[in-house]
């Protein structure tokens, strides 16, 4: 009898750990891919951060390429062309600060 009540215990606690186990490689497959997920979304952005980068660079070219050019009429115009301009570039760094964020 005291054999059999041994068992019986043994099975028991064999029971309890492998649910145990079950349980540990659920929240690991969980883990896992949480874990793929934040990869996933890292490598994402840091592409996301590369094409922003290079369309301000092609921006900031396109405003190199028209502050060059030679503009006729008032200082006024000219102002407010710049001002415009500055406005720009001042948007697109804002919007990559944030994006980056």
């Amino acid at each position: 009898m005291d054999a059999r009540a041994d068992t019986s215990a043994d099975d028991r606690e064999l029971e309890a750990v492998e649910k145990e186990l079950k349980d540990l490689e659920a929240r690991l497959h969980a883990t896992k891919k949480l874990i793929q997920n934040k990869k996933d979304s890292i490598a994402h952005s840091k592409q996301e951060a590369e094409n922003l980068k290079a369309q301000l660079k092609t921006e900031f070219e396109e405003l190199r390429s028209l502050s060059r050019q030679v503009v006729t009429g008032e200082d006024k115009d000219d102002e407010a062309a710049i001002a415009d301009a500055d406005q720009i570039r001042v948007d697109a760094v804002r919007a990559i600060e944030e994006y980056l964020m």
